[in-house]
């Protein structure tokens, strides 16, 4: 079952965030998550099956765009859908706001994922600056 994210589900995703070597951040933490889910305005969502989490989805609607800033499925979980629904959910939930583009980084072994969904790299180049 798909619903949105609560702040009392936080150490379940972030256990989850966890389960995948390299994705958790070590400068992160439980109140990071908190803000994400706050922020995100409805579009925090969590799939949800007797009680645990098995995946997590975070976009932000940003007017011009909308960006999807974590995508997380429980590793023995992959390959049922539940990445694949969190995402279509969320991009409904986006076009129905009238946004038109979802940018996302991704892991590099997710892409195929992605492309298989339809979705391109940008035709502008994405930068960072750690603060």
């Amino acid at each position: 079952m798909i619903r949105v994210a609560k702040r009392k589900d936080v150490p379940a995703i972030r256990e989850l965030m966890e389960s995948e070597p390299g994705f958790w951040q070590g400068d992160w933490s439980d109140e990071i998550l908190v803000k994400a889910i706050g922020t995100a305005a409805g579009l925090a969502l969590v799939w949800e099956e007797n009680a645990h989490i098995l995946g997590f989805a975070c976009a932000h609607d940003l007017g011009f765009r909308a960006y999807l800033s974590e995508l997380i499925v429980a590793p023995t979980e992959k390959g049922r859908g539940i990445g694949k629904g969190l995402l279509k959910h969320i991009e409904m939930q986006l076009a129905d706001r009238g946004v038109h583009i979802l940018i996302a980084d991704v892991w590099h072994d997710a892409v195929p994922f992605y492309r298989a969904l339809g979705w391109e790299p940008p035709g502008v180049v994405l930068l960072r600056r750690k603060l």
